[in-house]
């Protein structure tokens, strides 16, 4: 995925990205780090065509995705927002079958190859048990799982998802990740999420790309771009970068 000189803004006419150049590398995990208002979000709602930018293209298998149709694009990526709504009951199972939508000719019914994804969404994310359970009956972490196995039931080589921890306790948090990160490995998924903390972005992702108000200040490896420097002119925030070989590279906020 190759984003091309994107500028977009709200009907507020205030620029929200400015000329936004980088990739997304196939096969990582990229993680879009940054303080509130900084962009995050839009860009994601660029990236996945939810959002048409005012200037520029993001270029998606050779192919900019505003020219895809969108059967075509939910066949190439599947997104989970930062806010999820199923009607009262709807239960794990019915909700996942929304993924192959994209796969089905309208009004058909489900087949084989439905159902083996369906199951094998519900088993990657830990659900099978609950595949007939309401979504309202289940813990904050296990809907957030939910959403993602319908993502996953799209059968997409790319997964987006913004602030998928958020309102989760640290356990949950946790798991998600763990699941992010397996999902990556183990299927081949490249996965693109926002995050705001900076200690998980670092430990689960391959790639960071570090925004400011509308621009993007740094993107590599976690290890080669995270330095007192990068933090202090993103957050303005000073900090001590730490590497303890028993559990890696993390920050030490100590004041601003």
């Amino acid at each position: 995925m190759e984003i091309k000189d994107i500028t977009f803004s709200y009907q507020d006419k205030v620029v929200r990205l400015h000329g936004i150049e980088t990739s997304i590398t196939p096969g990582k995990i990229t993680t879009i780090l940054g303080p509130n208002g900084s962009g995050k979000s839009t860009l994601l709602g660029v990236l996945t065509n939810n959002l048409a930018p005012q200037k520029g293209s993001v270029i998606l298998d050779g192919k900019a995705i505003k020219q895809y149709k969108p059967k075509e694009l939910a066949k190439k990526l599947g997104v989970v927002h930062q806010q999820n709504n199923a009607p009262s009951g709807m239960t794990v199972e019915k909700l996942v079958y929304y993924g192959r939508l994209p796969h089905k000719a309208a009004f058909t019914q489900h087949g084989d190859k439905d159902e083996k994804k369906v199951t094998w969404a519900l088993e990657r994310t830990g659900l099978i048990e609950k595949r007939h359970a309401p979504l309202d009956n289940l813990s904050g972490g296990q809907q957030q799982r939910a959403w993602i196995a319908m993502a996953l039931a799209q059968d997409t080589p790319y997964l987006f998802l913004d602030e998928p921890t958020a309102n989760l306790d640290i356990f949950y948090q946790y798991e998600i990740l763990e699941l992010v990160k397996e999902l990556c490995k183990e299927e081949g998924l490249t996965i693109v999420m926002v995050l705001h903390d900076i200690n998980q972005a670092i430990q689960y992702s391959h790639e960071i790309i570090a925004m400011k108000n509308g621009r993007i200040i740094s993107h590599g490896n976690p290890r080669d771009i995270v330095t007192r420097q990068l933090m202090q002119e993103v957050y303005g925030v000073n900090v001590v970068v730490k590497d303890d070989p028993a559990l890696g590279m993390y920050i030490v906020p100590i004041g601003i």
